[in-house]
Protein backbone atom coordinates (compact mmCIF):
# COMPACT_ATOMS: atom_id res chain seq x y z
CA UNK A 1 0.00 0.00 0.00
CA UNK A 2 1.61 3.18 -1.02
CA UNK A 3 1.77 6.32 1.23
CA UNK A 4 -0.93 8.10 0.00
CA UNK A 5 -3.71 5.75 0.62
CA UNK A 6 -2.14 5.18 4.26
CA UNK A 7 -2.93 8.87 4.45
CA UNK A 8 -6.64 8.89 2.81
CA UNK A 9 -7.41 6.09 5.50
CA UNK A 10 -5.79 7.74 8.69
CA UNK A 11 -7.81 10.99 7.32
CA UNK A 12 -11.20 9.14 7.03
CA UNK A 13 -10.94 7.30 10.55
CA UNK A 14 -9.99 10.46 12.15
CA UNK A 15 -12.69 12.24 10.08
CA UNK A 16 -14.96 9.74 11.74
CA UNK A 17 -13.69 9.91 15.45
CA UNK A 18 -14.49 14.11 14.80
CA UNK A 19 -17.70 13.42 13.72
CA UNK A 20 -18.11 10.98 16.20
CA UNK A 21 -17.16 13.04 19.41
CA UNK A 22 -19.06 16.54 17.59
CA UNK A 23 -22.33 14.39 17.50
CA UNK A 24 -22.28 13.34 21.07
CA UNK A 25 -21.13 16.70 22.57
CA UNK A 26 -24.38 18.65 20.77
CA UNK A 27 -27.20 15.93 21.46
CA UNK A 28 -29.51 18.65 22.07
CA UNK A 29 -29.59 19.67 18.41
CA UNK A 30 -30.99 16.81 16.34
CA UNK A 31 -30.12 17.79 13.04
CA UNK A 32 -26.55 18.42 14.11
CA UNK A 33 -26.22 14.77 15.19
CA UNK A 34 -28.28 13.87 11.92
CA UNK A 35 -25.53 14.38 9.83
CA UNK A 36 -22.23 14.27 11.60
CA UNK A 37 -23.19 10.72 12.61
CA UNK A 38 -23.61 10.08 8.81
CA UNK A 39 -20.31 11.87 7.77
CA UNK A 40 -18.56 9.81 10.30
CA UNK A 41 -20.09 6.44 8.93
CA UNK A 42 -19.57 7.20 5.81
CA UNK A 43 -16.29 8.76 6.35
CA UNK A 44 -15.54 4.88 8.40
CA UNK A 45 -16.87 3.03 5.32
CA UNK A 46 -14.57 4.89 2.93
CA UNK A 47 -11.49 3.77 5.31
CA UNK A 48 -12.15 0.52 5.86
CA UNK A 49 -13.51 0.43 2.06
CA UNK A 50 -9.78 1.31 0.84
CA UNK A 51 -8.61 -0.88 3.55
CA UNK A 52 -10.42 -4.14 1.88
CA UNK A 53 -10.34 -3.43 -1.66
CA UNK A 54 -6.51 -2.93 -1.49
CA UNK A 55 -5.99 -6.12 0.25
CA UNK A 56 -8.62 -8.10 -1.59
CA UNK A 57 -7.15 -6.46 -5.15
CA UNK A 58 -10.51 -5.54 -6.21
CA UNK A 59 -9.32 -2.65 -7.89
CA UNK A 60 -6.90 -3.65 -10.32
CA UNK A 61 -6.74 -0.06 -11.80
CA UNK A 62 -4.05 1.78 -10.98
CA UNK A 63 -5.67 5.69 -10.54
CA UNK A 64 -3.30 8.77 -11.61
CA UNK A 65 -2.32 11.75 -9.38
CA UNK A 66 -5.07 14.13 -10.18
CA UNK A 67 -7.66 11.91 -9.91
CA UNK A 68 -6.08 10.64 -6.13
CA UNK A 69 -6.05 14.30 -5.57
CA UNK A 70 -9.59 15.17 -6.78
CA UNK A 71 -10.78 12.25 -4.75
CA UNK A 72 -9.15 13.27 -1.76
CA UNK A 73 -10.49 16.68 -1.54
CA UNK A 74 -13.94 15.71 -2.27
CA UNK A 75 -13.70 13.80 0.51
CA UNK A 76 -12.84 16.09 3.33
CA UNK A 77 -15.21 18.49 1.75
CA UNK A 78 -17.72 16.01 2.31
CA UNK A 79 -17.13 14.22 5.99
CA UNK A 80 -15.49 17.82 7.24
CA UNK A 81 -16.35 20.90 5.92
CA UNK A 82 -19.82 19.88 4.68
CA UNK A 83 -21.45 19.08 8.26
CA UNK A 84 -19.84 21.89 9.57
CA UNK A 85 -21.54 24.69 7.41
CA UNK A 86 -24.85 22.25 7.72
CA UNK A 87 -23.84 22.99 12.50
CA UNK A 88 -23.58 26.28 11.80
CA UNK A 89 -27.06 27.24 9.81
CA UNK A 90 -28.86 24.75 12.60
CA UNK A 91 -27.11 26.72 15.43
CA UNK A 92 -28.11 30.47 14.62
CA UNK A 93 -31.01 31.04 16.74
CA UNK A 94 -33.97 32.46 14.93
CA UNK A 95 -33.98 36.73 15.79
CA UNK A 96 -37.36 38.85 14.02
CA UNK A 97 -36.45 42.19 13.32
CA UNK A 98 -38.50 43.64 15.94
CA UNK A 99 -35.83 41.72 18.35
CA UNK A 100 -32.90 43.06 16.18
CA UNK A 101 -34.38 46.37 15.97
CA UNK A 102 -35.00 46.76 20.32
CA UNK A 103 -31.55 45.92 20.95
CA UNK A 104 -28.76 47.17 18.30
CA UNK A 105 -25.52 45.76 18.03
CA UNK A 106 -23.96 49.22 17.74
CA UNK A 107 -25.36 50.30 20.61
CA UNK A 108 -23.10 52.84 22.84
CA UNK A 109 -22.73 53.33 26.41
CA UNK A 110 -22.49 56.66 27.19
CA UNK A 111 -22.31 58.78 31.58
CA UNK A 112 -25.31 60.72 32.51
CA UNK A 113 -23.44 62.99 34.50
CA UNK A 114 -19.75 63.65 34.31
CA UNK A 115 -19.45 62.27 38.32
CA UNK A 116 -21.59 59.84 38.28
CA UNK A 117 -20.51 56.30 38.61
CA UNK A 118 -23.90 55.16 36.82
CA UNK A 119 -24.19 53.67 33.03
CA UNK A 120 -26.71 53.93 30.56
CA UNK A 121 -27.61 52.52 26.75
Amino acid sequence: MTPFWIVIIALGVLAAIVNFAIAVTRRGELMVVAVRTLAGLLSLVAAVGIVVGKEADLVPVLLLWPYKVIGAGVFVFAVLFLPSIIGKNSAAPDVTLQQRAARPANATVRLREQGADEWVN
